[in-house]
């Protein structure tokens, strides 16, 4: 998968001149956030999307994303952060509060709310009470 501009989505697959005009007329909407080229069992085809997807398709060969944002990029909080400085490189609260530009005690109150909570694999939150884990949606990656 590749993050393209627009001219690479356009020139860089082999569209026929019909694909072309059609994604052109397309990247005018104001709704359109995403278009993505994908391998259709050999057949190269292209899909549109006003929002981030829950399911990307299978084979994706390129994305050209309208705000230039990398559409697979995590998007975590400045406090999700400095958890994962302290519980990933083993920075103290502190440091990784300072790394990130919040105040310590924000880092503390995290790290003290996920004492023997259960967290999520994907998104390394505490899972609130009520809730579960479906493990079978679970990436490989974060089953392990």
């Amino acid at each position: 998968m590749k993050l393209v501009n627009f001219n690479e989505f356009i020139d860089g697959y082999g569209w026929s001149d019909a694909v072309k005009h059609k994604l052109r007329s397309m990247v005018l909407r104001e709704d359109l956030k995403y278009l993505v080229a994908w391998d259709n069992s050999g057949k190269l085809s292209a899909s549109a999307y006003t929002g981030k997807p829950l399911d990307w398709p299978d084979n994706i060969v390129a994305v050209w994303a309208k705000d230039g944002d990398d559409p697979f990029v995590e998007v975590k909080s400045k406090t999700m952060r400095a958890v994962d400085l302290v519980m990933n490189e083993g920075q103290t609260a502190y440091a990784a509060a300072k790394a990130v530009g919040i105040n310590p005690s924000a880092v503390h109150r995290a790290l003290k709310r996920r004492e023997e909570k259960l967290i999520c694999p994907c998104c390394n939150q505490v899972v609130q009470d009520g809730f579960f884990i479906n493990r079978e949606v679970l990436t490989d990656q974060a089953v392990n």
